[in-house]
């Protein structure tokens, strides 16, 4: 019976890929909420900005439009907070995918190792059973041939 040493290990490696996976899958989750966010302040600057060419037609009064103005600065400012939030959640998926690969690279190490230890028991144990099988065999011809 093949019994792998390294296998507490092996599993051990697994456990911390899961872990990076999950990692991973919470920053993709801040980055698209973040990519909601900024689309959300992008469609209310358009829809104040196509009101203020509204009022802009007709005469209304300067507070209002200048009211219209300070609101599309705040989210102009926000619109460029949120890129650059987006842009250091990019670099944190990066990060992470690099981290996820290197535990992805350590456990097919082991992996691979395992599965050629197996091939190489399942080779020691072929030859054994052939030779086993060669002896019956001898056997019973020396028997019969008596």
């Amino acid at each position: 019976m093949f019994k792998f040493k390294l296998q507490t290990l092996l599993g051990y490696r697994k456990t911390q890929e899961e872990g990076k996976q999950r990692e991973l899958a919470v920053v993709n989750m801040e980055q698209k909420a973040l990519g909601e966010q900024l689309s959300a302040l992008a469609s209310a600057r358009e829809a104040k900005s196509a009101e203020l060419a509204e009022l802009g037609k007709h005469a209304t009064d300067v507070r209002i439009i200048r009211l219209y103005t300070d609101f599309m600065d705040g989210c102009d400012a926000d619109i460029t907070w949120k890129h650059q939030e987006i842009f250091a959640c990019s670099e944190r998926v990066k990060q992470k995918q690099l981290e996820l690969q290197e535990y992805v690279k350590r456990k097919r190490i082991l992996e691979v190792y395992r599965e050629r230890m197996l091939s190489a028991y399942t080779l020691r144990e072929g030859r054994k059973e052939r030779a086993f099988t060669d002896e019956t065999a001898t056997n019973i011809w020396y028997r019969e041939a008596r």
